[in-house]
Parts: C-alpha cells; sequence; structure tokens
C-alpha cells in the first residue's frame, strides 16, 4: 500500500482531534463545513474538497475509520465470509479468526495516538443491551402498521377492543 498524500493531513487532523477530546458529531460537522469529501466521494471524483459536494461525511464512516488499523501500517483480513457462493450474503467473522499481519506498509498514524483513540472511542461507545432475544424477533409484525415491535398503538386498541 502506498500513502496518498493527498488525504494524509485529513486523516491525521481527524485522529488527532478525536484523541485530544473532540467528539465525532462536532468531527464530521468540522469536515462537512470546510467542503472536505467523504472517503467514497473522494474515491469517485478524485478530489478532495469541493463546496458543492454532495458526498458528506457521517459518523460511522468516521468511526470505522478510526477503528481501521490500516492506519497504523496493519492489515486485517478475514473480517467477512460469503454464507455460500450462491447467496450474496457477507456475514462477519470473529476478531480471533482475522488474518492479521503487522507493519505491512507505512504508517500514517502514530501507533500510541491510534491506542489512545482506540481507548476513547471504547468508553463513548453506547452499550446497547436488549431486555429480551426472542426468538420471532423480526419476523412478527403489527398488521396495521407494519412495525415490528410493540409500540404499535393501533394494534394494542384493537386488541384491547376486541
Amino acid at each position: 500500500m502506498v500513502v496518498d498524500e493527498n488525504v494524509v493531513d485529513i486523516v491525521r487532523k481527524i485522529f488527532e482531534m478525536y484523541a485530544n477530546g473532540t467528539g465525532s458529531k462536532l468531527i464530521v460537522k468540522y469536515l462537512n463545513d470546510n467542503h472536505i469529501l467523504s472517503p467514497s466521494g473522494y474515491r469517485k471524483t478524485g478530489i478532495v474538497q469541493d463546496e458543492r459536494t454532495t458526498f458528506k461525511w457521517n459518523e460511522t464512516t468516521l468511526c470505522n475509520m478510526l477503528k481501521n488499523e490500516v492506519y497504523i501500517g496493519n492489515t486485517i483480513q478475514n473480517k467477512v465470509s460469503v454464507v455460500s457462493y450462491k447467496v450474496k450474503k457477507l456475514r462477519k467473522v470473529e476478531k480471533e479468526k482475522h488474518i492479521r499481519v503487522n507493519d505491512t506498509h507505512e504508517a500514517i498514524i502514530d501507533k500510541d495516538v491510534f491506542e489512545k483513540v482506540q481507548i476513547i472511542h471504547k468508553e463513548r461507545a453506547k452499550k446497547v443491551v436488549k431486555q429480551y432475544d426472542y426468538l420471532l424477533r423480526g419476523l412478527i409484525y403489527c398488521k396495521h402498521c407494519r412495525m415490528a415491535n410493540a409500540n404499535c398503538i393501533k394494534g394494542k386498541s384493537q386488541s384491547r377492543s376486541s
């Protein structure tokens, strides 16, 4: 892999901002306010900044970038596997089964900064805890509104009146 000199300063700025305590929402706002194209926009257009851009940053893209070890020179493979060659579905592979090769290319981000970002990200990450894990979750839905949860007002009022 070769470092793309056009975007190396932006990548460093993102990691620096996050390591210094700036939240992902503010970083996304900074990038969008400065008309810096998202990675997909950069790949499609080949330009870094454009005031007329529709390629906006979002928190998911930013957080995936902050967790990506490619910026410290590591290559990780076998993150996803194909369920079947007939079905085009992909399945995430457990971290223990990932293939990691360290120092395969030049690092953009210092490993200490990267580790600091990982610690901050882990502390800030929202922990979603399922209260119940139902066997038929996602398969049962309300016949009135097609919602898959129990918050449908029509369904509740119908069942009460019957």
